[in-house]
Formats: C-alpha cells, structure tokens, sequence
C-alpha cells in the first residue's frame, strides 16, 4: 500500500480534477449512446466494458456506439465489425439482446470497470489495470507483463489497499485509483487521451454531439 500512497500524494490538482470526473464522463457518454438507440443505461455501460479490453479509449466509444447502432438496425452480429476481441464482441452483443452483464462479464478488471461505469459512487469495485498494478509494486513493467501478473487473489490485495486509502482520505474509491493512475502515467511520461478539453472529441467518437464540457459541468 506504500506505494499507492506514495504515487497518490504526487496527485496534482489537475490529476485529482480528472479522477473525480473521469467515471462520470463513461457514465454519462454510456448512458447516452445508450438512448440514443433506446437502450438503458446500464446496457451502455456493459457494452463499452466488454468491449474495453485491447481497445483505445476513442476506438470503444466508436466500437460501442457501432454496436449499439447494428442491434438498433436489426443487422446480424457478422455483420460489422470492432477493435477488440471478437468473443468481447459477441459479450456486448448478447448483452444487448437480453442477457444479464453480470453473467458473461466475469473477469475481474473488465467487470468492475462495468460496475464503476454504472454507479460512480458505488464504494466497492475498484478497477485495478496494469497502471495501477505497476504503481502498487512501485516499478513499471509492460502492460501485459504487468496484467498477466494479477492472480484474483491480488487484485482483491490491490483493490482493498485502495478502498483503504479512499477511507482515509474520505473519497470513493476510483476516486482514488483514477488520482493514482493520472499522477503515475504522468510520473513516467505515459501519454493518454484527456478528457478535460474546451470540446468534447469523445462526443465524436461516441456519435454524439460536438458540444463544449461547460453543458456537463454539474456532473
């Protein structure tokens, strides 16, 4: 846990601003990629997490939103393609046709991520990628190396050190794993794609509209 809190008390403003928006922007991009198709919420949100894994964040919400729109059009699951895994693809896709998110979205990362993205404020799911992981060994190591090292033992390790420094520090716990795994990519010069910009490009990889963040400033 040393670790953590060490990376966690280099948190800048900025790292801090980006945690405490970061699941609220998935939530509602979700959530309305969601309706614009006239899906619930929560069938947003299990798409863009079972389609998440090897998937840039851009390429997910274009994924997501393809998906959605080919379920809405009535068109076969053959019939378009994704970024990601194709047994992710046929995850989302039966999820959108009525299965329970909760019973094919099963491995741990890829499942709180859904459970994060649903609820915000939910003080229980803690998404542990190998950002996170690499921060709480204090070394960086390949992604993959780094995901292929988190037996479910030690994420629940990994996962509950957060919790505990949320309880600290009062905040919910992505709250937390968002500030850490800001301040470590930006420690060790790892590029990502911000979300706190004048214009929203997610809205346009989304489908969505083009419109400045000052319309989600009460999130």
């Amino acid at each position: 846990m040393q670790n953590l809190v060490k990376v966690f008390e280099q948190a800048t403003p900025d790292d801090m601003k980006l945690a405490a928006r970061s699941w609220y922007t998935y939530h509602e991009l979700t959530r309305r990629v969601a309706a614009k198709f006239g899906f619930p919420a929560a069938t947003g949100a299990a798409v863009f997490a079972a389609l998440s894994p090897n998937n840039d964040y851009h390429g997910n919400l274009r994924d997501t939103h393809r998906l959605l729109e080919a379920a809405y059009q009535g068109l076969r699951v053959e019939d378009f393609g994704v970024s990601t895994f194709h047994h992710n693809k046929r995850k989302a896709w039966a999820v959108v046709h009525g299965a329970d998110p909760l019973a094919l979205i099963i491995a741990k990362k890829t499942r709180s991520f859904y459970l994060n993205i649903c609820d915000p404020e939910d003080p229980q799911p803690v998404t542990v990628d190998g950002h996170i992981f690499n921060a709480w060994r204090g070394q960086r190591v390949a992604l993959k190396a780094a995901d292929s090292r988190v037996s479910n033992r030690l994420y629940e390790v990994v996962a509950e050190d957060v919790r505990k420094l949320g309880r600290k520090h009062s905040l919910v716990p992505n709250v937390i794993q968002g500030a850490i795994w800001h301040t470590w990519r930006r420690l060790h010069g790892i590029k990502y794609t911000r979300q706190l910009e004048l214009w929203c490009p997610e809205t346009l990889a989304a489908g969505l509209d083009f419109e400045p963040y000052t319309k989600w400033s009460e999130w």
